[in-house]
């Protein structure tokens, strides 16, 4: 087994258990009963995390494993600070709020793609490179 393979099935499980969860809580009519919603949901969430994730990889240039989860983190990363810094700048519950959360996560979406598809190999030769350390 590939660690590509890993790495995509490890991502797809993440992603599609946090869909399913979603969707069966939103489904559920007695929020202490969810589990149910959850299981019948996940026959949804999960092949759409898997279409997306497979979406992912295919826009990628090279069949090495990483790409994908350092384009995940730094989504994570970038879109979780620019949710932070919204709420410094912008009033709670505002049109200003939400139409800077929405610019936040289309930034971290292309910081991701710029993250996996050319930092992933400047990333990879830095800590391969075979000069000595001093």
């Amino acid at each position: 087994m590939r660690l590509r393979t890993v790495e995509r099935a490890a991502w797809t499980l993440g992603i599609g258990g946090f869909l399913s969860y979603l969707l069966g809580a939103l489904l559920a009519p007695n929020p202490t009963r969810i589990l149910p919603y959850v299981v019948g949901a996940s026959f949804v969430g999960f092949p759409i995390a898997d279409w997306y994730v497979r979406g992912q990889l295919g826009d990628f240039p090279s069949e090495s494993a990483g790409r994908l989860t350092l384009f995940f983190l730094s989504i994570f990363v970038v879109s979780y600070l620019g949710f932070e810094a919204v709420e410094f700048v912008a009033a709670p519950d505002s049109a200003v709020e939400t139409v800077g959360e929405a610019a936040a996560l289309v930034v971290a979406l292309s910081v991701g793609h710029r993250a996996a598809n050319r930092g992933y190999d400047r990333v990879r030769a830095a800590f391969r490179s075979d000069s000595p350390r001093q």
